[in-house]
């Protein structure tokens, strides 16, 4: 097949490509809107999950804080009755050393003010009294190291809920962002396979238009060719028939200068033959033939055609231009006694147009003769 050269900058290219670029513009926006979204919507899910836990932090923050305070209100309690217990126990010890006591009365009344007895017993409510407090100060301790330790197992415990949330909250965020993300890669995928069929589809569009193109370009040749061969057919059918009409007018001049002559002849014998000195004829008038050098002619066309057809030769007929009958060779003329005769060639072959070239330029030669020796006075019979 021939190749023919391809106009890339044709309309239709573009427009095929305008068309796979606004598409493809189109699929990837609403691939990319799918993809924004499950971004915001993972988004919005961790963003629960962040609030759900500072939710959770602050709930079992408060709940420490509450317990902390309840805690440091007993202790602030124990203290209080720590000092409370105190200022009862110095009150307790004043009233026993006092001179005007109870305790001091009865060691005066007993007469035991001065003596060893009386020291002693300062000694003892002076032992008493501190007994009293440092029991107070220790049941304080431990009441305040208790509440400590509370306090301490309360902030580990917040602690380790604390941290539970958290992890609980990271799980949960990996699910969701683990989710998401193959839901990216899922609609990425679908992504890329669009762009992959539209660029298929679109490069066959492409390879369509593109064989429309050289379909375009055949047709144009043909026409072209067609056109071309055309113009030289009319181009020679032109020549044929220019050489046909100059033939015809050389005959018709012959024929009037034969039929000029004839009717000067005092016998006007018209049964004569003309001759050359190597041709002869014989005519029949009644039948419209005559022999001429071995040969049959016809003054009638249709009879001449009928001669080709009865013997054979196809594509003639009573239609067929008598310009393209002799340039065939099918046909020749010659005028004899002052008619036109045609002679019948049913031995056309391969090289019939130059046969034909040769029989016209033979006719033509033979009319050219005949005229000159009429004009010479050289007349043949």
């Amino acid at each position: 097949m021939a190749s023919y050269s391809v106009n890339y900058d044709d309309d239709r290219f573009k427009q095929v490509e305008n068309e796979k670029q606004s598409k493809l513009e189109e699929y990837n926006k609403a691939y990319d809107d799918l993809i924004n979204e499950r971004n915001t919507f993972t988004q919005q899910q961790q963003d629960y999950v962040n609030n759900w836990q500072a939710t959770q932090e602050q709930i079992a923050n408060d709940n420490l804080n509450h317990q902390i305070e309840l805690y440091n209100q007993q202790k602030e309690k124990a203290e209080r009755d720590y000092q409370k217990e105190a200022r009862a126990s110095y009150a307790d010890y004043q009233k026993e050393v006092d001179k005007y006591g109870v305790s001091r009365e009865n060691v005066v009344n007993n007469g035991l003010s001065n003596s060893g007895y009386a020291e002693s017993s300062k000694v003892d409510m002076y032992n008493a009294y501190q007994n009293r407090i440092a029991s107070a100060r220790q049941s304080l301790n431990d009441i305040k190291l208790e509440f400590d330790n509370a306090i301490k197992e309360a902030t580990l415990q917040n602690n380790a809920t604390l941290a539970e949330n958290a992890l609980t909250a990271l799980k949960q965020k990996l699910d969701i962002a683990l989710e998401g993300f193959n839901y990216k890669d899922t609609q990425t995928q679908n992504k890329l396979n669009w762009q992959n069929t539209l660029n298929n589809t679109y490069y066959n569009r492409y390879k369509d238009v593109e064989s429309q193109i050289n379909y375009e370009n055949e047709q144009a040749e043909a026409i072209r060719q067609y056109e071309e061969q055309m113009a030289y057919k009319k181009e020679q059918d032109r020549i044929a028939q220019q050489n046909w009409e100059k033939e015809y007018a050389l005959q018709q001049a012959q024929l009037a200068a034969t039929r000029a002559y004839t009717a000067s002849l005092s016998n006007g014998s018209s049964g004569g033959s003309l001759t050359n000195g190597s041709s002869s004829s014989n005519s029949n008038s009644s039948s419209g033939t005559i022999s001429y050098n071995g040969k049959t002619g016809y003054s009638s066309l249709t009879s001449a055609v009928q001669y080709l057809q009865n013997n054979g030769v196809k594509g003639v007929s009573t239609a067929s231009n008598v310009n393209d009958l002799i340039a065939k060779g099918y046909l020749t003329t010659q005028t004899i006694n002052g008619k036109l005769y045609y002679f019948p060639n049913t031995n056309v072959s391969s090289s019939s147009s130059s046969s034909s070239k040769k029989t016209s330029s033979s006719s033509n030669k033979t009319i050219i003769e005949q005229r000159m020796a009429m004009q010479n006075g050289n007349y043949m019979f």
